[in-house]
């Protein structure tokens, strides 16, 4: 009698298990297919090109001289420095992010620099 009803709980136990694991299973499905619809693919490195520009590059990116990038390259005024060009300095260069600058064109369209 004993053994039966040891037997008997290890079979509802069995189902019990298998039940679960079904609900859990479907659960991730209906999960996974929901994700799928509001799951959004972005590439970082879309842009062709460098992102970062030396001075050099910069010139020629928005065509200009070497006098009228001597205009708006950042410089030091009492230990500050001033720019007109968002820029980033690594050790003693200066380089210039291009979507920044893309920026920074669109709102500055039409000032004078001197």
């Amino acid at each position: 009698m004993k053994q039966r009803s040891t037997n008997i709980a290890l079979i509802i136990l069995a189902l019990c298990i298998l039940a679960g694991a079904w609900m859990i299973s479907n659960a991730i499905q209906n999960s996974d297919s929901q994700n799928a619809d509001d799951q959004v693919t972005v590439n970082m490195n879309s842009t062709e090109g460098p992102q970062l520009l030396s001075s050099t590059e910069l010139k020629d990116y928005l065509g200009i001289s070497d006098e009228q990038l001597e205009l708006i390259y950042p410089r030091k005024e009492d230990d500050v420095v001033i720019s007109e060009l968002p820029y980033i300095k690594m050790g003693y260069e200066y380089y210039f992010p291009v979507k920044a600058i893309d920026r920074w064109l669109e709102e500055t369209e039409g000032k004078t620099f001197q």
